[in-house]
């Protein structure tokens, strides 16, 4: 029975070597007009002969059609693979992108709120008060007014004034926080 193995893989070497020579810039072509990539189709031509080997070749009446319905197997599975490839390539860079944006952001909100800050210890201890008292607690001139026992018109004066120091300090600082912003984007770019 051993003998009998031996004797048809034989014939099967001398048969696969055959249709190889026969077949194989056939398989490549094919390969080679579906996957545009000459070292994937030469991949594609290895595979399709090592399935030939692995096939008991007997058993088949059409051979060219066994091979190229393999060709076309090989070819659509690794389409489906660099499909599969590419998707999780997009999904990866989608949330890099995202982590990026994050990133920007947290920069962003944490630079203005330090500008923020240091616009605020800019102002008068009155306006100080009065602006907390106005953004952090979200109080009307009218209340402020009756709690610093001030008229609602200096309440407003003050509000007025802080309001223009703050805008004044944020518009300066913020030219060198859009500074920073522009060149990290570059440098991004770059790496």
């Amino acid at each position: 029975m051993e003998k009998n193995n031996s004797i048809k893989s034989l014939k099967n070497n001398a048969s696969i070597e055959e249709l190889f020579k026969a077949y194989h810039t056939q398989v490549f072509g094919f390969a080679f007009k579906n996957l545009k990539s000459k070292s994937a189709a030469n991949d594609i031509v290895q595979e399709v002969f090592l399935a030939l080997c692995q096939k008991d070749l007997s058993k088949i009446n059409n051979i060219r059609s066994f091979i190229f319905q393999i060709t076309h197997h090989k070819v659509i599975d690794l389409l489906r693979k660099r499909a599969k490839d590419q998707n999780l390539r997009k999904e990866m860079w989608d949330v890099i992108s995202q982590k990026q944006v994050s990133t920007f952001d947290q920069i962003l909100k944490k630079e203005y709120d330090n500008t923020l800050e240091k616009a605020i210890n800019q102002l008068t201890p009155q306006q100080k008060i009065i602006f907390e008292m106005s953004r952090e607690e979200g109080l009307s001139h009218r209340k402020i007014a009756q709690k610093l026992e001030l008229s609602p018109n200096t309440v407003k004066n003050h509000m007025v004034a802080a309001l223009k120091t703050l805008k004044k300090y944020v518009q300066l600082d913020s030219d060198i926080v859009l500074t920073i912003v522009l060149a990290m984007t570059w440098l991004s770019g770059i790496i």
